[in-house]
């Protein structure tokens, strides 16, 4: 108790912030960008431009199925990679590759070409997911793990959403500066050529997001894994304890699966309000699950990691049962937004969990495998979704979200060593 009190003095009298440092900083300029360009601008665009170019529904519907299958495939080889040539090198090559694939995909109409062009982005999403979060625990000292991952959370969350509206902007932007000046909407024909340039945008910030891990050079050391002993050492992992405390992340697949790709559908069907409407309701929760996880140190302080992991998600659960009896639009929201934005407070607190749970010689393998879980449960719920609509109603389906939710925290509980 007194050294951590003379630690909080410390950090008081110093001026820092637990979990922030100029590393981190640098870290969180780069996730910024990151997201702004990928998650945000191109995710939002890509739909527009392949209808811009002719592409029916069911077409588009496979291509945005491909990155979901190389993440898969790319999941458990990539923690073998990034033990050979670093973690910090990876964040570098697998940005610079999703660069090359945002502006692929906006630079032809070609199926085969846009096909292979989401293949590639999927697989260096995935190899920069895994990557991340071994790396961002050599930033900062153990103890500062929890708020620098809800920090990094909050970054992430707030530049998908500025990204989303840099992404609405952008084309009207560009057809103007393309001199079409004075027009309010697209018309047909300028669509195509106004998406491909914001989209190119997108590509450029991508390859900007590269700076900050570049100044990163005190961290490369770290950033590589210490027992890079490579095939032996993934031969010799003890694949039981990482199945067993990766299992969380499974279900955790399931229940986004379940919700994310279809919030704007349940909103709409089951009370009726217009496109826009729904996309101000999601946007909103995309605010609470930035927010919610700064929160997470506090939590942790009182009941450990894996103890507020298992309290939180029963009060998510909470939430979801709230939203699938709400009958009202305005309670429907305030269910929501807490339902999703508790069920957030998830990765920031699992993963230095699993960090600090092994070895850092198989802090890659785990990410990998965590990676893998996650798109597993992901792919199943949604691959069920439509058959399990048809079968029992949204209602129910937010009642089986919530059973995941509560089958999530107590996975967590029985699983996770407590710290």
């Amino acid at each position: 108790m007194k050294s951590g009190f003379s630690r909080r003095k410390r950090a008081l009298h110093s001026g820092s912030v637990p979990g922030l440092n100029g590393r981190v900083l640098l870290f969180l300029c780069h996730s910024l960008l990151f997201h702004i360009a990928l998650l945000g601008i191109a995710d939002i665009l890509l739909n527009f431009y392949l209808v811009s170019i002719g592409y029916d529904t069911g077409t588009i519907s496979l291509l945005q199925s491909l990155p979901r299958l190389s993440g898969f495939l790319i999941g458990l080889p990539i923690g073998l990679i990034a033990n050979r040539v670093g973690n910090r090198r990876l964040i570098l090559l697998s940005t610079a590759g999703l660069a090359l694939a945002v502006a692929a995909t906006a630079l032809t109409q070609h199926l085969a070409i846009i096909a292979a062009s989401r293949f590639l982005w999927g697989a260096c999403f995935g190899a920069n997911q895994v990557v991340k979060p071994p790396f961002m625990v050599t930033l900062t000292d153990r103890s500062e793990h929890t708020a620098q991952f809800s920090y990094h959370n909050l970054v992430a969350m707030l530049a998908v959403a500025l990204g989303s509206a840099l992404g609405g902007a952008l084309p009207l932007f560009a057809s103007q500066t393309l001199g079409i000046v004075g027009t309010v909407y697209l018309r047909p024909e300028e669509m195509p050529l106004a998406y491909r340039v914001s989209i190119m945008c997108a590509a450029l910030l991508l390859l900007l997001s590269n700076l900050p891990i570049l100044a990163l050079r005190s961290a490369s050391a770290k950033g590589k894994n210490a027992g890079s002993a490579g095939y032996r050492m993934w031969r010799n992992a003890p694949w039981r304890s990482l199945l067993r405390l990766t299992f969380p992340l499974f279900v955790f697949g399931i229940s986004g699966g379940l919700t994310f790709p279809f919030f704007n559908l349940i909103f709409r069907e089951l009370f009726g309000i217009a496109d826009s409407a729904v996309g101000s309701v999601i946007g909103l929760g995309w605010l609470v699950m930035g927010l919610m996880p700064l929160f997470n140190p506090a939590w942790e302080a009182r009941l450990g990691r894996a103890g507020a992991l298992t309290a939180l998600m029963l009060v998510s659960a909470a939430a979801f049962v709230g939203l699938s009896q709400a009958r009202g639009l305005a309670i429907a929201i305030i269910f929501y937004v807490l339902a999703i934005g508790i069920r957030n407070t998830m990765q920031p607190l699992f993963q230095p969990l699993l960090m600090d749970s092994l070895d850092a010689a198989y802090h890659n393998i785990a990410s990998s495998l965590g990676l893998v879980m996650w798109n597993i449960g992901w792919f199943i719920s949604t691959f069920s979704f439509g058959a399990l609509q048809l079968a029992i109603g949204y209602r129910n389906i937010m009642l089986a979200v919530a059973f995941f939710v509560v089958l999530n925290g107590f996975t967590i509980h029985i699983t996770a060593k407590r710290r």
